[in-house]
């Protein structure tokens, strides 16, 4: 069964090395497990209490229109981190961003100069030291600082970064000290530069008069994009703090993995210390208890930098493994900096994994094709994800129990790797420590996706701070796999007609061509190679647009002939391609989403909220054409609607994922588009913004399991192939039943096949006429079972013969018993009559995500699903909740309507 979060993780912060054998040095008159428990002379200080915002009072009238009326006129309550929209909707001035059609009532807020301040005092330990720094982890994204009156910082321009401002003589000890924060609105700003550039630089999910958002380092999705809301926030983002030491500093650390096996890890620590005193310091390096020293050196420092290398091995080390595999190993590495006298200066905590991730490209015997295989600790290792976007358009409102909610939603789906997309932003530190702990490999963009970037000395020297900033933050992860330049940019280029769309002379094109060329393979390449040299850089992803034919033979590919191109669903097994890390299809949020953001008059399909948050160009149209192939299009309901989205989004994204797994080892990945949303949009996502799990989510757990059977249908023949799927290391066998049913369950025939999987491999089981299996029953009253035991996994797959709008469903015959098992949960019990087809429990009272849903029961089956509510279930029990059973049999016979033909927006 599977739950909204049956991986909700107990977070394991520090993991011990007792046991392990390790290349020890003396640490000599050093304790280090007496310096864990000491307090270092390095100190802290958080100022994310007492903050206020207005709208601020400038001179000069270029950000604002002045005939408008200030909203926020005086000091209001304010949340840092936060954005201006949540500290307004916080305080009742505006109402729900995501409801009904508010957004574009909303636009104002991202036009205004927003003005935050907080007063504080310094504590002693922070003004004692010789260096004191105000820090700001991110401001989003033009903003003055001032302190005590005095503009300590001006004219910041990239949200990405963090900020660090010496504030030694305008700090005041022991009296409260006033920090003030201007942000200009980030369109105006960039509007002069987006103006006055050569060349009009494309983003069509820009929805500004001007495609600004090229020539901001802000993450891009906060423009518009077709699946988001335009909102262009701004604020202290992430948290803000006093930072102070006096003799010497950690400014950053990179592991750099040498030998990485089960015999024998090697690591070199390269410390980089910020330096105020040129006196001896020791660097110490122990695990999580201090018994344990793994290494250290003792150095002079030079004022400002200085750079030591302590190398240290492990012997008999257990090794980091992704989801699936094995365990993700974590080893705790404290860093410890003291003085000739002992007294520790500063400390820093991180976790490291022994492995290795390698990205293997080797001609083969496909004419000019490559491979594409990530292979982990020397393991071809076969990828199984999806694309991530951010959480929510107001990022300060991810929190904790979010980010273990969505990473426990990929790890329940057997997935083993995210790809972070390029238009959103670099994730928090949290991300990456769960994806560490759950064994969840990172592809990681750079921020920039689907649009042309200036390529001036100031943008340039901006990125290159920013990938320095970032690739230092986040090399030391074990679960990140690789660095790529960005999405979709080389396509673009290539495949989406700016040229000749925005009339380019050749010198435009050149000097077009030239910024992309310099900045995804010149600045991002060699801050890579500089500072994370073990890590392999793409300058972008996918490799070749599907229009070139080099796309479904050499590189990774974002396969969008279905659904922008309105091919079937059956390409996505025709044309799987080497490695298939883009492609996807939309369906609308779960019903009771649209419950928590929608009127009840707004809750029907061209409704102008609806349509507001159907972002993508071609509307229903698509969504509607696919529907009417395969299933009933019926409109007249709006939760069946609901149903049928999803289940065709679902049905669709099933043959990618299976048929893509069935290609190994031609295809190598599939991971589809997208994974989650970051607002009540239709979209791509297999879950909505609000956690709850679409159909697809579903499907994606039984899709991407470690053994799999799978049907798939060649469509060309009308043949059925089953297939034996497993990622598993080690030889799978066993036996499977084949049988030809009713929907009554009679078995018309049946037969038993003989299961040899080698290890991390497939086999082809069947290969079989559908007129031959069907001995003459009619298509569309029987289908194919295939189930049994491989490997000590019980495993099912059915096979339809007909698209799933032309069975001959018998009316729903069932019995179902409740029983409340908690405040917020009911166990149902399901006894199928006949065959029931796709069954979703419905109730009038929110929902959370149930165990399973989307299911196929089979004559005489009974299943157990737990069913969860978002409020506590009333006092009158279950019969409160309004408990009904949806399945595909009530559809049946029913006529579809029409699709629409025009795009509805």
């Amino acid at each position: 069964m599977f739950q909204r979060n049956p991986y909700r993780m107990k977070r394991h912060l520090l993991y011990s090395l007792a046991g392990v054998a390790l290349t020890l040095v003396s640490c000599g008159p050093q304790d280090a497990a007496k310096l864990l428990s000491e307090q270092p002379q390095r100190r802290t200080q958080t100022l994310t209490e007492g903050w206020a915002f207005r709208e601020a009072d400038i001179p000069d009238t270029a950000h604002r229109d002045l005939s408008v009326e200030k909203t926020v006129p005086d000091w209001t309550p304010a949340t840092v981190p936060g954005v201006v929209h949540t500290d307004l909707l916080a305080n009742g001035l505006i109402p729900e961003p995501f409801a009904g059609t508010t957004e574009p009532d909303l636009q104002w807020i991202g036009r205004r100069t927003w003005e935050y301040r907080t007063q504080f005092a310094p504590s002693p330990e922070i003004t004692a030291q010789q260096v004191q720094e105000l820090v700001f982890k991110g401001l989003d994204t033009y903003a003055d600082v001032y302190l005590n009156d005095s503009l300590v910082l001006g004219g910041t321009d990239n949200m990405f970064v963090e900020w660090r401002i010496p504030v030694k003589g305008i700090l005041r000890p022991d009296t409260l000290n006033t920090l003030r924060i201007v942000f200009h609105p980030a369109y105006e700003t960039a509007l002069p530069e987006a103006q006055a550039w050569p060349v009009k630089l494309p983003n069509d999910n820009d929805k500004g008069e001007w495609v600004t958002s090229v020539f901001t380092r802000k993450a891009p999705y906060h423009f518009g994009w077709d699946w988001g809301p335009r909102y262009l926030t701004a604020g202290v983002w992430r948290p803000v703090y006093l930072d102070a030491y006096s003799a010497a500093a950690i400014d950053h650390i990179q592991f750099v993995r040498g030998r990485q096996d089960s015999v024998q890890a090697d690591f070199t620590a390269r410390v980089t210390l910020a330096v105020q005193d040129a006196a001896p310091v020791r660097v110490i390096l122990a695990d999580s208890t201090g018994k344990t020293v793994y290494g250290q050196k003792d150095v002079v420092p030079t004022d400002g930098t200085t750079t030591v290398e302590v190398p240290f091995s492990i012997a008999n080390p257990e090794l980091w493994w992704p989801n699936g595999l094995g365990e993700a190993h974590l080893y705790t590495v404290n860093t410890l900096i003291t003085d000739k006298t002992g007294q520790l200066l500063d400390r820093n905590t991180q976790r490291i994994g022994v492995r290795t991730i390698r990205l293997v490209q080797e001609p083969d015997s496909v004419g000019e094709g490559e491979s594409f295989q990530f292979y982990v600790n020397g393991v071809p290792c076969f990828i199984k994800g999806a694309n991530y976007i951010p959480q929510d358009a107001f990022l300060p409102r991810v929190d904790t129990a979010r980010y273990e909610e969505l990473i426990g939603t990929a790890v329940a789906s057997n997935m083993n790797m995210l790809r972070i997309w390029g238009g959103g932003i670099y994730e928090e530190d949290l991300f990456y420590d769960l994806c560490d702990e759950q064994g969840m490999m990172v592809w990681e963009d750079f921020m920039f996706a689907c649009a042309f970037y200036p390529w001036d000395t100031a943008f340039l020297d901006n990125v290159r701070r920013e990938a320095v900033y970032n690739v230092r933050r986040l090399r030391n992860h074990p679960s990140l796999a690789i660095w790529c330049g960005n999405n979709e940019i080389d396509e673009a280029w290539h495949h989406w007609g700016y040229q000749k769309a925005y009339g380019w002379t050749p010198q435009e094109q050149a000097m077009v061509k030239h910024g992309i060329d310099t900045i995804f393979r010149g600045v991002l390449a060699d801050v890579v190679a500089a500072e994370d040299s073990g890590r392999q850089y793409r300058p972008s992803s996918p490799m070749y647009g599907r229009g070139n034919p080099l796309s479904q033979i050499k590189g990774d590919v974002h396969y969008w002939g279905v659904f922008h191109d309105e091919e079937p669903f059956s390409v996505y097994k025709d044309k799987p391609g080497r490695f298939s890390n883009e492609y996807g299809f939309v369906s609308l949020p779960c019903y009771d989403t649209y419950r928590e953001y929608f009127r009840p008059d707004e809750m029907w399909l061209y409704s102008p909220a609806m349509i507001l948050h159907q972002k993508t160009p071609k509307g229903y149209r698509l969504l509607e054409e696919y529907m009417a192939r395969d299933l009933p299009l019926l409109k007249d309901d709006f939760r069946t609607y609901v149903y049928l989205s999803q289940l065709i989004q679902a049905e669709g994204i099933k043959i990618a994922m299976e048929g893509q797994r069935s290609k190994r080892p031609f295809n190598q990945g599939t991971m589809y588009w997208q994974l989650n949303d970051c607002y009540p949009a239709i979209s791509w996502s297999s879950m909505d913004s609000r956690y709850r799990w679409k159909a697809l989510q579903y499907y994606a757990v039984r899709s991407f399991a470690p053994t799999l059977l799978s049907f798939e249908r060649v469509d060309s023949t009308a043949t059925a192939v089953l297939w034996a799927i497993t990622d598993r290391l080690a030889p799978q066998s066993g036996e499977v039943s084949l049988r030809l049913q009713d929907f009554a369950g009679k078995a018309l025939w049946d037969t038993t096949l003989r299961a040899e999987v080698p290890a991390n491999d497939n086999r082809e089981l069947l290969r079989r006429a559908d007129a031959e299996l069907l001995r003459g029953a009619d298509p569309r009253e029987t289908y194919l079972v295939a189930e049994g035991v491989i490997g000590g996994d019980t495993l099912r797959s059915l096979y339809w013969f007909v698209p799933l709008k032309d069975l001959d469903l018998p009316k729903a015959d069932y019995s179902v018993s409740y029983r409340q098992t908690g405040p917020r949960s009911v166990e149902a019990t399901l006894t199928a009559h006949n065959l029931l087809k796709s069954v979703l429990f419905e109730a009038e009272a929110l929902q959370d995500n149930p165990s399973d849903a989307y299911f196929d029961l089979l004559p005489g089956e009974q299943r157990t699903i737990v069913l969860n509510f978002t409020e506590e279930i009333p006092a009158a029990g279950t019969d409160a909740l309004g408990l009904s059973v949806r399945t595909l049999n009530d559809l049946a016979g029913r006529k579809s309507e029409r699709p629409v033909t025009e795009n509805v927006r």
